[in-house]
């Protein structure tokens, strides 16, 4: 049990590290022109904004790094293996996986995405301006390839919830409107799994403390009974 409680509280700062991160590329970088904007007004962006696409290159490399280690973790919280038993066969985990799979799908996004964003800035003064335009083009729709990724990791881990009850069943039926919701409308990208994220956070820290608060209370009455 003081295993379990430890991961909780450790996926629970992971996830608002992830968080903090995931606001960070969003609001504190500069939003890429449309992907139908032409190459001298593309052009024109990249020069004004090089040190804000090597800053989203690098937050969202951040990203990636805290995505994985969440999500990996994330599996023993949302199917919890039984004492004795093998992990595999805990209820929930073949969903548990299937949604880190979707989440390995969407961290191959962001170093695309990455990539793009620092390939932009550091070529900006020398490459073609039909050059920075496909970039652009790129960075700008590659959203719509993720829509299915983040659907499959909020869906699959929503119904590994419902089917190891580790977690309110609550957060499973919000965790598949979210999953709908990315799958119709792709450019809710990262602010559907950053809300996504910090709610799931929000939820195992607190369940964490009550169960360590019940944890403990067990304990102490057992202590007494035995003294007794």
């Amino acid at each position: 049990m003081d295993e379990q409680l430890q991961l909780r509280r450790w996926v629970g700062l992971g996830g608002i590290a992830l968080v903090v991160v995931l606001l960070a590329s969003i609001f504190a970088t500069p939003m890429t022109p449309d992907a139908t904007a032409s190459p001298a007004k593309v052009t024109k962006f990249v020069l004004d904004h090089r040190g804000g696409l090597y800053l989203n290159a690098y937050l969202t490399s951040v990203a990636v790094l805290f995505a994985t280690a969440f999500l990996w973790y994330l599996r023993e919280v949302v199917a919890p293996s039984r004492s004795g038993s093998d992990s595999a066969t805990a209820p929930g985990r073949r969903l548990a996986n299937l949604g880190f799979a979707g989440g390995l799908l969407f961290v191959v996004g962001g170093i695309f995405a990455a990539g793009v964003s620092f390939a932009m800035a550091d070529v900006a003064k020398h490459a073609d301006p039909s050059v920075l335009q496909t970039l652009n083009i790129f960075s700008d729709d590659v959203d719509g390839f993720a829509g299915a990724a983040t659907a499959l990791m909020m869906g699959a881990t929503s119904f590994a919830i419902l089917r190891s009850k580790a977690l309110p069943s609550w957060l499973a039926y919000l965790g598949l409107v979210l999953a709908v919701a990315s799958l119709a409308l792709p450019f809710l990208g990262l602010l559907g799994v950053g809300l996504w994220v910090l709610i799931v956070t929000v939820v195992i820290v607190s369940t964490s403390s009550k169960n360590s608060s019940g944890s403990a209370h067990a304990k102490v009455t057992g202590e007494l009974v035995t003294s007794v």
